[in-house]
């Protein structure tokens, strides 16, 4: 292990005894508030009675933190279980042993349930862990047997049957086969006699061909002797490939566990015990006032620092600013400021020092409230000049993009335009009304108005504006496709000077606003009425015109 770690400074050890005998101890007072020594003596001595005990080290000294062990033990009994240090040069003088007691019941019943079913007592597994903080508590108790059952299974195996059968049919074919033999070999025989009673009438020549013709039909047999055995070990093998299996139901030995978890019932004894939950609810509500009492000293600080820096606040600006405050100020209020800073500071060093916090937060509103309306008369001095400046210019900008929008944007009307300076016109009439009415009021009165009110008066224009601009072009107007065939060509020729005629005199109105492509559009107008019939590139030069249109208008809404 690289590092350190946290470890034990105590040992810690567990008693174990049946449950009715530790609750006898337990009256008696042996083992317990510090006196457990003489119990573990007797313990390891043997004691002198034949009463069940266990006794076992957990966790011994400068063992690592955060960890568990686990005892297990067979009893059919309930048991009563003792956590306690163990005796140590570490251990302070005087420190009681005893760290926490458990009944552990469940155990008996679970043993009597067990031996109904002819089975051994159950084996009880306790489980203690010492957490990061160095407290031992038992955390997982449980009962566990063991039953050996025998259960039935279904396998698969090959089937006997099936291979007897075929044995036999494979004995059958062996014979058959060695009848066939005997019979050839028979033939063979009297063919070889009659052979050689003629051979004997023949001279040497005809012996010589008979030699030949018996080597001949001698080779004969032994092919088809050799074709006939491959074909049977063929046989053979398909039979042992196609082997059947079948399912059997067998008895099988499995393990069975019976496992309890046991009812713990935990308890202290001794001095020092853990809280109990009204004890728990006591401190906690001790805790929440503390923290309350913290909180509004805290507040109190603050409101304490608050007051102390806006006196010398007050005091700076009258010093710093002292041209700009005597412009805003009369002499009798800047002598009042300094008298109000003055008494502030002696209140604070004198009744303040035990003051509570509403009684500082109400001081400090009498000391601010005067101060502050002269602090804001002096920003307004700059900041409302300022923003009437600002919202001059913005009206002079939207008159002149009403007067632009005469030639770029023919589609909205006088009237729509109208509107919109008629209401330039009433902003430029409050201006004009709040600057009369601030030059009749004093600089050290409050303002006739601020330099908040002024940006709102232009929030009904921009509205209105930015409605027309949202405002469609007019779609181009359709081309008739044909004329009528009464009109003569005297009415047709003055139309089509007309329509010349309009079309050079809105070019001359329009040359610097409308898009490229506009003069072919007008064109194609005239064409349209003398007759002609309008083609698609004659349609997307309108749409080109309308959407370079919708372009422009959206600049002029930017610089708005």
């Amino acid at each position: 292990h690289v590092g350190m770690a946290d470890v034990n400074s105590f040992p810690v050890a567990v008693d174990l005894t049946e449950l009715s005998v530790g609750k006898e101890e337990k009256k008696s007072g042996r083992g317990l508030f510090g006196i457990g020594k003489s119990k573990y003596e007797e313990v390891e001595k043997g004691g002198g009675d034949d009463k069940w005990k266990k006794h076992a080290t957990i966790f011994k000294l400068g063992s690592k933190l955060g960890v568990k062990k686990t005892i297990a033990f067979s009893f059919s009994k309930d048991v009563h279980v003792e956590v306690n240090y163990e005796e140590s040069p570490t251990l302070p003088v005087g420190t009681g042993l005893s760290i926490q007691q458990y009944d552990i019941s469940g155990i008996e019943d679970f043993a009597n349930e067990m031996a109904e079913k002819e089975l051994g007592p159950p084996k009880v597994s306790l489980q203690f862990e010492l957490d990061t903080s160095g407290l031992t508590r038992l955390v997982k108790a449980e009962a566990v047997v063991d039953e050996i059952v025998t259960v039935e299974e279904e396998v698969e195996v090959e089937d006997d049957e099936e291979d007897e059968k075929k044995e036999e049919d494979a004995a059958t074919v062996s014979e058959e086969k060695k009848e066939e033999d005997a019979k050839a070999q028979e033939t063979k025989q009297e063919g070889e006699d009659e052979e050689k009673e003629e051979v004997e009438k023949k001279e040497e020549e005809g012996e010589k061909k008979a030699e030949g013709e018996d080597a001949t039909a001698t080779e004969k047999d032994g092919e088809a002797n050799d074709e006939k055995k491959e074909e049977g070990d063929d046989k053979i093998e398909e039979e042992k490939v196609e082997k059947k299996k079948k399912t059997k139901t067998i008895q099988k030995e499995k393990k069975k566990r019976h496992v309890r978890t046991l009812k713990v019932n935990s308890y202290n004894v001794g001095t020092i015990r853990p809280y109990s939950p009204e004890l728990m609810a006591e401190s906690k509500a001790k805790l929440e006032t503390l923290a309350q009492a913290d909180k509004e000293r805290m507040m109190l600080e603050e409101s304490k620092n608050k007051f102390e820096s806006y006196i010398y606040h007050i005091r700076n600006r009258l010093i710093d600013d002292e041209e700009l405050v005597a412009k805003v100020t009369t002499e009798e209020q800047r002598e009042a400021l300094r008298q109000s800073a003055e008494d502030a500071e002696e209140w604070m060093f004198d009744d303040g020092y035990t003051a509570d916090l509403a009684t500082y937060e109400a001081k400090y509103l009498d000391l601010s409230e005067p101060a502050e309306k002269v602090f804001f008369r002096m920003a307004e001095l700059t900041a409302r000049p300022a923003a009437i400046d600002a919202l001059s210019k913005k009206l002079n900008k939207i008159e002149e993009l009403m007067t632009k929008w005469a030639t770029t944007m023919p589609h909205i009307t006088e009237e729509e335009r109208r509107e919109v300076l008629d209401k330039v016109e009433e902003v430029a009439l409050w201006i004009v009304d709040k600057n009369e009415a601030q030059e009749a009021t004093e600089l050290t009165e409050d303002p006739a108005f601020t330099s908040e009110e002024v940006p709102g008066q232009t929030k009904r224009i921009e509205s209105l504006v930015a409605k027309l601009m949202k405002k469609p072009k007019p779609k181009p107007p359709k081309k008739n496709e044909t004329e009528g065939v009464e009109k003569n060509e005297t009415e047709g020729m003055e139309e089509k000077n007309e329509t010349e005629s309009l079309e050079e005199s809105s070019q001359d109105e329009s040359a610097s606003s409308e898009p490229e492509g506009s003069s072919e559009g007008e064109q194609e107008e005239g064409k349209a009425k003398d007759g002609e019939e309008a083609t698609e590139p004659e349609a997307a030069a309108y749409g080109e015109d309308v959407k370079e249109g919708d372009t422009t208008q959206e600049k002029e809404g930017d610089e708005l």
